[in-house]
């Protein structure tokens, strides 16, 4: 796989070298302090992932993403967390906060293999990362929903509420069968919810928010939900 780092910082890039080196399946082709050379390089060489840090000089990292025709895969890296909700906005495939330490790097690293892996199937063979497209029986109606579409998912015992923006669907399955349908942009923060994070807005301690609607962060899924979102 091969990838890039961007970072203004010249030791935040070499932490980063020394733990791609350590991943066989990662190649390191290009690291760069300039964003705007790192830009340079994107267009005129494809990659598949890109270690890229936010607060830069010339070019942030949201800004770069913007100036690409063709956009790999993201890792955000960085030692802000404010801007966590806003880079799942952007489809990154994960937060990663300074200093970063090896086995966080390895678990964001694994999340691109999950990511190209087809988790459903489409009648559209050539169907974009974000059309996915899963089914859903409620009653004797199979429901198709496009994953981007769903903003959470709600259990009641055994059914799971699929809810989009414009419609709740109620199918007989647990939330475990309910997450089997979904991918990696889902994550569970509660025994009864789990949320796509690109739509989430603001997260606390104990809740977090998806427009108006109040999602519970349990217990024992709040250690997971706040280094997701770190």
């Amino acid at each position: 796989m091969k990838c890039v780092a961007i970072d203004d910082e010249v030791h935040a890039l070499k932490v980063i070298e020394m733990h791609a080196d350590k991943v066989d399946k990662l190649e390191m082709v290009a690291t760069f302090t300039n964003p705007v050379q790192a830009a340079d390089f994107l267009e005129k060489n494809r990659v598949d992932l890109i270690f890229l840090d936010i607060n830069m000089q010339s070019l942030n990292g949201f800004e770069l993403l913007e100036t690409l025709t063709h956009k790999p895969k993201v890792i955000f890296t960085t030692a802000y967390s404010e801007y966590a909700v806003k880079s799942y906005a952007v489809d990154a495939l994960d937060y990663l906060m300074k200093p970063i330490a090896f086995s966080r790097f390895l678990k964001a690293v694994n999340k691109v293999e999950y990511a190209a892996k087809p988790t459903m199937t489409s009648p559209v063979g050539n169907a974009s990362e974000e059309e996915k497209i899963i089914s859903v029986k409620s009653g004797t109606t199979i429901h198709r929903i496009n994953l981007q579409d769903i903003l959470y998912l709600e259990a009641d015992g055994n059914y799971t509420k699929f809810v989009t923006d414009k419609e709740s669907i109620m199918v007989l399955c647990t939330m475990k069968d309910a997450l089997a349908k979904v991918d990696d942009r889902f994550i569970q923060t509660h025994r009864s919810y789990a949320v796509s994070t690109a739509k989430v807005n603001k997260v606390e301690v104990h809740q977090l928010k998806i427009g108006e609607k109040v999602i519970p962060i349990g217990s024992s899924f709040r250690k997971e939900v706040m280094e997701r979102f770190q």
